[in-house]
């Protein structure tokens, strides 16, 4: 475990980024610039917020409600969904979307670069915990760079002597106005998967609008999707590298089943995960890699 004292000695950045303690012990890193500010957890190496220094409102949701740490996912910000998305593939009860999310992740360097920003790694490796649920050895190495946008990269190294597969998402909770007075453009004429109704096979026509519980996986997506908040009079830019999958959900009246968000709280966020998943699940051999890019900004609604 790495104590929040040793990490400020280690890496902390004068004025720019330093360790702190939060909920449940859980530690935070806190990074502010001329830029914008954001805030981590080495709790499932999660992007908690994210602020470009023009805007009014966060990028990300984080619910009021969030359990840290016991192993509970943090409900907002970006959980990282890895080495599988969604239930168990195996059908073996083990915990939905992986353990990555679930477990302290190491602080491996703490940089600014060229353009002044602040660029966080953290590293996952084999430890007790995640070898009850995957048996396989592997490095997982989560990159942030924090400027005037929002970007992350997930690589998984193979280290074990045999291949294996992942399916994956950085399960992103964007901070909305009005869930009812926005929608997503750029994925219209794509084919989606509506696990509302037993994953049945539909095709987008137009802009995603949202009137009810929405829980979809678009395939053969494209790198570029846009959320349009009228509400918040803004535009998300969402790009991706990495993935032909691009999951979109809102729990809607189900929040209230959520005991670690508000019930009305569906009204505040979207989730539009970059991610590979059904088809586009990942096969690595030894010693090969694979990199999960998005890259997040925002500009004026038009």
């Amino acid at each position: 475990m790495q104590d929040i004292e040793n990490l400020n000695q280690q890496f902390a950045i004068p004025g720019a980024l330093s360790f702190s303690a939060g909920p449940n012990d859980t530690v935070m890193i806190d990074i502010e610039t001329e830029k914008s500010r954001a805030q981590l957890s080495t709790y499932g190496a999660q992007v908690l917020s994210f602020k470009p220094a023009a805007a009014n409102e966060d990028l990300l949701y984080l619910s009021p409600d969030s359990i840290y740490g016991g192993g509970k996912a943090i409900r907002g910000g970006v959980p990282i969904c890895w080495p599988w998305f969604g239930d168990d593939p195996s059908g073996h009860g083990r915990p939905a979307h992986g353990f990555a999310r679930n477990q302290v992740w190491q602080v491996i360097s703490t940089t600014k670069n060229a353009n002044d920003d602040i660029v966080v790694s953290l590293q996952l490796l084999p430890n007790e915990t995640s070898r009850k649920y995957w048996h396989c050895d592997f490095s997982l190495v989560f990159k942030v760079t924090i400027g005037d946008s929002l970007k992350m990269a997930l690589t998984t190294h193979n280290v074990d002597n045999e291949s294996f597969v992942i399916s994956q998402a950085l399960h992103t909770y964007f901070n909305v106005g009005d869930i009812e007075r926005l929608h997503l453009r750029g994925l219209d004429k794509h084919h989606y998967l509506d696990k509302t109704l037993n994953f049945a096979e539909k095709y987008q026509i137009g802009e995603v609008r949202f009137v009810s519980e929405t829980d979809r996986i678009y395939q053969k997506a494209p790198s570029e999707t846009y959320i349009e908040d009228e509400s918040l009079q803004r535009q998300v830019i969402i790009k991706s590298q990495g993935s032909k999958t691009t999951v979109v959900w809102n729990p809607w009246n189900k929040a209230m089943l959520l005991m670690d968000m508000p019930n009305d709280a569906y009204q505040q966020f979207v989730c539009v995960e970059t991610a590979n998943a059904t088809e586009d699940s990942i096969e690595l051999a030894p010693g090969q890699s694979h990199t999960l890019v998005a890259e997040y900004s925002l500009t004026d609604y038009v």
